[in-house]
């Protein structure tokens, strides 16, 4: 079973390029056989934490040393242009908050490290912020797996009811996400009628 340290590093670094593959879900199986004792918990966690930052970092170099020459023409006006100043934006402000908690939304992981390369957020703020995000989202991920490990018999059931759970908790942080802006108008518009 050492063959699945391997596989679950390597699908978690590939994930940030190409975020349709099954590296939660690797993640999570790898928990759930800890739980049975087929794999080593802190190996499991150590190749888990060790990929997401290498994939993270590796995205947002690429980003940072060929994104303006990628982008620059896409960006240089309208919509494009606006988007990636409010960005910029955000990320000076809270940019610490969004690297770390990027991980946690769909397609959030690829997106924060394209931004944060393309913007040049400042390597200082983003590898501390990074190894957070990467080890609490290790740490949620494998213990979905160990925990379901420990309440199911077979590991692959384990693996799929965590998948399901963390899919499941994502959209509803997700439509929460959405509806915020509708919130934040809603309570302007009462402010407003007083």
């Amino acid at each position: 079973m050492q063959w699945a340290y391997v596989v679950i590093f390597v699908l978690l670094v590939l994930d940030c390029l190409l975020p349709v593959l099954p590296a939660e879900t690797s993640v999570i199986a790898g928990g759930a056989l800890a739980a049975g004792g087929q794999l080593r918990l802190p190996v499991v966690l150590f190749a888990a934490v060790t990929a997401v930052a290498a994939g993270d970092l590796l995205t947002h170099e690429a980003a940072r040393r060929g994104g303006r020459r990628l982008f620059g023409r896409w960006t240089r006006e309208g919509r494009p242009r606006r988007v990636l100043a409010k960005t910029t934006a955000a990320l000076h402000r809270w940019g610490g908050a969004i690297v770390a908690t990027g991980r946690f939304v769909p397609m959030g992981r690829t997106a924060v490290a394209v931004a944060t390369g393309y913007a040049r957020f400042p390597r200082r703020r983003f590898l501390p912020a990074l190894l957070v995000g990467a080890v609490l989202w290790s740490c949620y991920m494998v213990a979905l797996g160990y925990v379901g490990g420990r309440v199911f018999d077979q590991p692959f059931a384990a693996a799929g009811v965590g998948t399901v759970v963390s899919v499941a908790m994502t959209a509803v942080f997700a439509a929460w996400q959405i509806r915020a802006p509708q919130r934040v108008q809603d309570g302007t518009k009462r402010k407003d009628q007083r």
